[in-house]
């Protein structure tokens, strides 16, 4: 072989070893883009954090609702409402309250949530939301003998109903405080 062909031959060898090392570099970025890929879609997979249900979520509804309903004694004012408005008003009332939960929940917390996911969700977390601001109510208005064993069930209805939004407001507000 000539001196100019064993030149040219090193010479095409070293070129080939550079794209091997360009090629082998570029696989090695695309494996790391594909481990980056499998981190977000295992990540996203998982629950959303608001999906879950918690003891720490409960006491947290628990503190809102009280901090709701006792922060301003304002469910003096209220039982003093629930002798002038009629069952019909208090039933919007608890209607009212439940669409409150629901909005403050959605508007707040699961814009994040996939929209065929998020009425799977809501209802519960909702219904725990609801649940823990009636008992609230029923337990700060017993407390303060607003209501008792001897009160008839239309006054509870009407005492509850009237004091219910600002239990419903404060549960959610600390509800969602803290969530991702």
């Amino acid at each position: 072989m000539s001196k100019k062909r064993v030149v040219r031959k090193k010479s095409l060898q070293k070129q080939l070893l550079q794209e091997e090392e360009k090629i082998e570099a570029l696989e090695e970025q695309e494996l790391q883009n594909l481990k980056e890929l499998k981190k977000e879609v295992s990540r996203e997979r998982g629950p959303h954090p608001l999906t879950r249900i918690t003891r720490a979520d409960v006491v947290r509804s628990f503190i809102g609702a009280l901090i709701g309903t006792v922060g301003h004694f304002a469910f003096f004012y209220g039982v003093e409402l629930a002798d002038k408005i009629s069952t019909t008003r208090a039933t919007a009332l608890y209607l009212l309250s439940l669409i409150v939960c629901f909005s403050f929940m959605y508007y707040s917390g699961f814009r994040k949530v996939k929209e065929i996911r998020v009425f799977r969700f809501i209802p519960l977390r909702v219904l725990v939301v609801y649940a823990i601001s009636l008992a609230v109510v029923i337990g700060i208005l017993f407390l303060f003998s607003f209501i008792d064993t001897a009160s008839s069930l239309a006054h509870v209805y009407k005492a509850v109903s009237t004091t219910l939004l600002l239990a419903v407001l404060g549960a959610s507000t600390a509800d969602i405080l803290g969530k991702e």
